[in-house]
């Protein structure tokens, strides 16, 4: 059974993953509730907890968009009920990855941007490796390290589009309501409506990259099997010659003292 996708390039890829989006717009709604969430966390309603239920709610329906993308990589018919067992057996580790990724991503920033942007990359895979292969928290942080070696360009070009998409829709916003107080509540507005696209298209997509680079991590405990190479052949192989070295150099002395021993002899009995 394969296991893995065709590599494809970030536009290709953004280019499936809005064709997946198409085909499963009920991943449209599920972000738009998490838009809401968020837009109402912004506006001061009950700030502090639904900070936390907008955290709750986006690894579940992130965890969601992954699932969707294997079923759909694969040609297999999406089952979102399936998908939801799987996201809540997982959450624990979900919430374990996200706490790793969000203090490796905040140091990383504080001291450097550019290590804070190579961590957020390198960690992103973690999210949809421990849904899609049900691995846990540390495990899923090894299989994105290893799937997201070689696709940082990609996994960068895709997380700028969003952000672009983010700004023009507000900058949008901007100019037609101009910088009043109606400013701040069109664009968490905005920002709601654009999350429920953009949310779902960004995770289907890294969730697609995942499933084109899965096999180096499943590949990597194979790497010691050469290790018996050496004690099968070389060392062998060096003992033989060895062997037959000392061998030969016992055989030629022997052969040398009988010479010289029948010649004296030869010599007494003249």
């Amino acid at each position: 059974m394969t296991t893995t996708l065709d590599r494809k390039g970030g536009i290709a890829t953004v280019r499936e993953a809005a064709s997946w989006l198409g085909q499963n717009p009920v991943l449209i709604v599920a972000y738009l509730a998490l838009g809401i969430v968020n837009a109402l966390g912004e506006l001061g309603v009950l700030a502090g907890l639904l900070s936390i239920v907008g955290l709750f709610v986006m690894l579940y329906v992130d965890g969601l968009s992954h699932l969707v993308a294997r079923d759909e990589g694969f040609g297999e018919t999406v089952d979102l009920s399936s998908a939801s067992e799987t996201v809540v057996d997982q959450f624990l580790s979900l919430i374990g990855i996200f706490i790793i990724y969000a203090v490796a991503v905040t140091i990383g920033l504080i001291l450097l941007i550019i290590p804070g942007i190579y961590l957020a990359l390198r960690l992103s895979l973690a999210f949809p490796a421990c849904v899609i292969d049900r691995k846990d928290t540390f495990e899923s942080i090894d299989a994105s390290w290893d799937a997201a070696g070689g696709n940082l360009l990609k996994l960068l070009g895709i997380t700028i589009l969003a952000a672009l998409v983010f700004g023009v829709a507000t900058g949008v916003a901007a100019l037609l309501t101009g910088l009043d107080e109606t400013f701040f509540a069109v664009t968490v507005a905005v920002s709601a409506v654009v999350t429920a696209i953009v949310g779902p298209l960004v995770e289907l997509a890294y969730a697609r990259v995942y499933l084109e680079n899965r096999d180096r991590a499943v590949d990597e405990p194979d790497d010691g099997d050469t290790t018996d190479e050496p004690w099968d052949d070389e060392p062998w192989d060096e003992g033989d010659d060895t062997w037959d070295d000392g061998t030969e150099a016992w055989d030629e002395p022997e052969s040398t003292s009988w010479d010289v021993d029948d010649d004296d002899r030869d010599r007494r009995d003249r």
